[in-house]
């Protein structure tokens, strides 16, 4: 059953990044905007002080205007960095998106080594985590790369209200989920912000 899913998943992960990637660079950013604006002006990060959020790699929802924005607010902003021996990952802290990251695994922008040793935050402190995808449903399930790097993370970080970005094309009706998936709070797309079940709400947006 479990080898059954695992192809299934695939093939919708293989299909869905497909149709991120065939969006325009300009549509891209003309979306990533949108979906910057809706979380932004959202109850959930207003008193939020720590932030964790990725760095945004090929065809991803653009994540630099929200970091911008948390920064100028004084929010604590840190972003991950993988550890491939474990397919894990450390949150380290940055000031400065321009000075701070470069090429790193896979080529996703990440803090350097010397960072890592200076600036790397404790998962349980992080009061927000905004996290990439391929494929999501609106009951907060997500479908990752395959390692399982976030949900990893995650599960170290119990307090954070997990908010997932996507385009509206990476959305499905039902996408199905794995014991060891950790479910969305909430999902902003260029067309809706979607608060899962069981998730956070308007009155009560923290964890």
């Amino acid at each position: 059953m479990v080898d059954l899913l695992s192809h299934e998943r695939g093939q919708m992960r293989k299909t869905i990044v497909a149709r991120r990637d065939r969006l325009s660079p300009a549509d891209r950013l003309a979306k990533s905007e949108r979906i910057a604006a809706s979380l932004l002006t959202h109850l959930v990060l207003r008193h939020k002080k720590i932030i964790f959020i990725y760095c945004h790699f090929r065809s991803e929802v653009q994540t630099t205007l929200v970091i911008d924005h948390c920064l100028k607010q004084g929010k604590t902003v840190c972003v991950p960095v993988s550890v491939p021996e474990g397919s894990d990952m450390v949150a380290v802290t940055i000031n400065d998106p321009a000075c701070d990251l470069a090429p790193g695994y896979q080529g996703i922008p990440e803090p350097s080594s010397s960072l890592v040793l200076t600036r790397m935050v404790e998962p349980a402190l992080i009061e927000a985590a905004v996290i990439p995808g391929t494929v999501f449903d609106r009951h907060g399930h997500r479908l990752g790369y395959g390692k399982g790097f976030y949900d990893r993370f995650l599960v170290r970080a119990p307090r954070a209200a997990r908010i997932g970005l996507a385009f509206s094309c990476q959305m499905v009706d039902r996408l199905p989920a794995l014991a060891h998936d950790i479910p969305m709070d909430m999902i902003a797309t260029e067309e809706e912000v979607i608060l899962c079940p069981g998730g956070l709400n308007e009155q009560d947006p923290g964890r």
